[in-house]
């Protein structure tokens, strides 16, 4: 398979809030980053992948890798069907982690999605569109509209009520222009950026809004594990 689109799995992370580094995580007896190769890795215009991770785990992370590989060609996948798979070294903050794959796949694809690791619940279908989206739109993001109603609080106080029907809650993956986005990331590299629709918006890039469904949740705090193996066993009928 030879596409023009990339992804970048973003597993650099401390763990600091699960209280372990959630990369080497394992749900239902597969490596948590499974999950989101299974959702990525095998649409068919992506080409290549980066898997971004903490110096010390290179190792461990080409292991990942392999292993995923062998249980997609023992399920029947071709080894040409599958994207070049590549395991570097990620940054201090997660925009410099993401900026190092950018550098990884440039000139080697032109469109591009970067994807939380921590995010297993992708589905292929729900990744697909946003690729789509990105290469019609130029850049685009997953998303669910807000249905609660929406404050700003300052201090523990109410300031004012936000217009619900405006708001919106975005997940990964996001995506954009190769180029594009690592420009706009080396634009805002002074700068704290939380997700690239953030160093996307700061230059001036309009990011169109994908909706996907509300079990696109990233495992953040120890016990939101749990939920994300209930959830997959319900997918699979068990």
């Amino acid at each position: 398979m030879r596409g023009d689109s990339g992804i970048i799995l973003a597993a650099a992370g401390s763990g600091k809030r699960f209280g372990a580094r959630k990369q080497l995580l394992e749900i239902l007896g597969r490596p948590l980053i499974h999950f989101s190769l299974d959702a990525l890795g095998l649409l068919p215009e992506v080409a290549s992948a980066v898997l971004v991770m903490p110096a010390e785990d290179l190792e461990t992370g080409q292991d990942l890798v392999e292993r995923w590989k062998r249980g997609r060609v023992a399920a029947g996948a071709r080894p040409d069907d599958l994207p070049l798979l590549a395991v570097i070294a990620g940054g201090t903050r997660r925009q410099d982690s993401v900026t190092n794959g950018l550098r990884h796949l440039r000139g080697t694809v032109r469109w591009v999605l970067v994807h939380d690791a921590a995010r297993p619940l992708l589905q292929p279908a729900d990744a697909q569109r946003v690729l789509d989206a990105t290469r019609s739109r130029g850049a685009a993001v997953i998303g669910t509209p807000m249905t609660d109603s929406v404050k700003r609080v300052r201090e523990g106080m109410v300031l004012e009520s936000l217009p619900r029907e405006e708001i919106w809650t975005v997940q990964t993956p996001q995506g954009a222009e190769l180029e594009v986005l690592l420009a706009a990331y080396q634009a805002g590299a002074g700068r704290e950026l939380t997700d690239e629709v953030s160093a996307l918006s700061a230059v001036g890039v309009s990011v169109a809004i994908v909706e996907g469904p509300r079990e696109n949740f990233k495992i953040t705090r120890a016990g939101d594990q749990k939920m994300a193996e209930h959830l997959l066993r319900s997918r699979a009928g068990g």
